[in-house]
Formats: C-alpha cells, sequence, structure tokens
C-alpha cells in the first residue's frame, strides 16, 4: 500500500510540476512578460512545495526500487542539470534556454516512462529442471520455481517475502491459481504483463510454485 501511494503521489507530482513549467514556457515563448512575472508570483509558494514533492518522492521511489538502470540514473541527471537552466531562463526571459530546459524535463519524463520494469531476455532453466510435464520425474513447482526465478526475483526475491518496487509478500497472498494466471498475463503498476512470454503450462507451473509459498 505504501509503494503504491507513493507511485501514484509522484506521478501526480510530476503532472502538475510539468503542467506549471508547460504554463510559464508558453507565457515566454508569447512574449506576455507581465502576465508570466504575474503568474511566477501567484504559483511561487505552489511550485517549491511541487518541486519539493517530486525530489522527495522521487528519492522514496529510488529506495524502494528493485533495479535501477541505466535510464534511471540518466534521468535524475537531466532533471538536476534542467533546474538551474530554467532558473536562468525565465530570470533573463531567454527562451531559447527555456526551450532546452523544458525539453529535458519531458525528456526526463520519457526515460522514467523507458525505465518502467520490462520483461527480462528469457533465460535458460537449470539442466537438471525437467520441463516436460509427461517425464516421470517432472515437479511442477520445482519447474515454476526455476521460471519464477528468471523473472521474478529482483521485486519478490527467492523466497517471496523481498516486497520491492510494490511487490507483495506472496507469503500473505490468498489468491488462487486462476488469480495469480491471470495477475502473470495483466501485470499491475510496475509487473510487465507476461501473457505472450510464457506459455499456458508455464504460468499454471509458477502459479503453483506461488501457491506453495503462501502461509495456509
Amino acid at each position: 500500500m505504501y509503494y503504491i501511494a507513493l507511485y501514484h503521489t509522484h506521478k501526480l507530482v510530476i503532472t502538475l510540476f510539468i503542467l506549471i513549467y508547460l504554463v510559464k514556457f508558453f507565457l515566454l515563448m508569447a512574449g506576455k512578460d507581465k502576465t508570466l512575472e504575474s503568474f511566477s508570483a501567484r504559483i511561487k509558494i505552489p511550485e517549491i512545495v511541487v518541486s519539493s514533492l517530486f525530489l522527495i518522492t522521487g528519492v522514496l521511489l529510488l529506495l524502494e526500487t528493485a533495479e535501477i538502470r541505466g535510464l534511471f540514473v540518466a534521468k535524475i541527471i537531466v532533471v538536476i542539470l534542467s533546474v538551474p537552466i530554467a532558473l536562468k531562463a525565465y530570470k533573463i526571459k531567454n527562451k531559447a534556454l527555456a526551450s532546452l530546459s523544458f525539453l529535458m524535463i519531458i525528456g526526463a519524463y520519457g526515460m522514467a516512462e523507458m525505465n518502467k520494469s520490462k520483461i527480462i531476455h528469457p533465460q535458460a532453466l537449470p539442466k537438471d529442471v525437467v520441463t516436460d510435464a509427461s517425464d516421470p520425474a517432472y515437479d511442477m513447482v520445482i519447474h515454476g520455481k526455476a521460471l519464477y526465478d528468471t523473472q521474478c526475483v529482483s521485486c519478490h526475491g527467492a523466497d517471496g517475502t523481498l516486497q520491492m518496487s510494490g511487490a507483495k509478500n506472496l507469503h500473505y497472498s490468498k489468491m488462487t491459481e486462476n488469480q495469480i494466471v491471470e495477475r502473470i498475463n495483466m501485470g499491475k503498476m510496475t509487473m510487465p504483463p507476461y501473457d505472450d512470454f510464457f506459455t499456458n503450462y508455464e504460468k499454471k507451473a509458477i502459479s503453483n510454485y506461488i501457491l506453495s509459498l503462501q502461509d495456509n
């Protein structure tokens, strides 16, 4: 619940942050200097609050994120660089600098969207894991764990208790097999959809492994 609230708060703050800069940008580009000065004065406190929340929620999300990718680091660098450029641009009313800072902010948002959890490239399962259901040695839970280990451990952890990036503690899950398969298919929040990634039987195997983790 904490991560979900934080995630949506951060998205709301980002939207408000971009809207503020969008208004200022178009006022500057339209040559409405007096209107820009009036708007900037009225929005000063809310802008400080929004900017602070942008930074705070971003840092807190970083601490709760399972994987920090290169795009995430690039986003942080671009945002940090865009701030002094924006301050300078609106102080001297320089349209070129304002355009640059606005493009950097929009670019950082784009990188954030691209940085969302993505399906990891298919990995080979350990050679000792039997994947043929017709084999007498086949064990669905072992097969499911092997598949789980290739895609799920970064957020859920090896034992299902890691709870990174908003992942639930699987020990406390009450989901049925069908519900787990549906979640695998559709994804949720930062979890990508695996509908076309796993076969139906692989999804069933993963769901059986997850069921084995649940505290009954």
